[in-house]
């Protein structure tokens, strides 16, 4: 009896380690699979992927890759989010060359019929080669701040004509072209995912 006991205690302790492990690096993934708008992309899906970390009270660390798979030549300009709820005072805080502008402000950015709340402004030009360009491959990283902000205030819809989770402006297609792309949402937490592993694992310990 004192032997289940005890290993009953140990899953108990391995659960909540697990969920406040999970809840200090929560996470939200987005793939950029879906053509929008503009010319379809070279190279194969997901062209892009958004990763959104938690980093704190009032804070997230965004990563956006594009991804190898996409043709040589194409780059990122723009990447557009929303927030449900908006924060208080948004910030965003980068230290990379290939960020130049971003803007904050709720249902105020309109692109493709969609109103968003977020927009990051990435190099276009090709001085130096476009060495500053989100090329495939390449990856940049940066800080979102707001009061009460959470990985999961992405998990939103742009409102007006156009109800996607996300979206990003390829510039740089082959003949010229251009696209917008939306993701195919994956919004799996680690949070989620820890607390069900731990779970299954005292399930499993108690039909044992």
């Amino acid at each position: 009896m004192n032997r289940t006991r005890g290993s009953v205690l140990r899953c108990v302790l391995l659960c909540a380690a697990c969920v406040m492990a999970a809840s200090a690096r929560a996470m939200v993934t987005f793939d950029f699979t879906e053509l929008v708008t503009g010319q379809p992309p070279g190279g194969s899906a997901p062209w892009a992927t958004l990763t959104i970390e938690n980093a704190g009270t009032d804070a997230v660390d965004m990563t956006l890759a594009h991804n190898s798979s996409s043709a040589s030549g194409q780059f990122i300009s723009l990447l557009l989010l929303n927030m449900d709820p908006f924060p208080t005072d948004p910030a965003l805080i980068e230290s990379s060359p290939k960020i130049v502008d971003w803007d904050f402000g709720q249902d105020a950015i309109n692109r493709a019929g969609g109103m968003f709340d977020m927009q990051v402004i990435f190099e276009t030009s090709n001085a130096g080669g476009g060495v500053n360009r989100l090329k495939p491959g390449e990856s940049v990283s940066w800080q979102v701040t707001g009061g009460g902000l959470t990985e999961t205030d992405f998990q939103a819809l742009s409102t007006g004509d156009l109800n996607v989770f996300a979206m990003i402006h390829l510039q740089g297609i082959a003949g010229g072209g251009s696209a917008h792309l939306a993701p195919v949402p994956e919004p799996a937490s680690l949070l989620v995912l820890g607390a069900g592993s731990a779970l299954l694992l005292v399930r499993r310990r108690r039909s044992a």
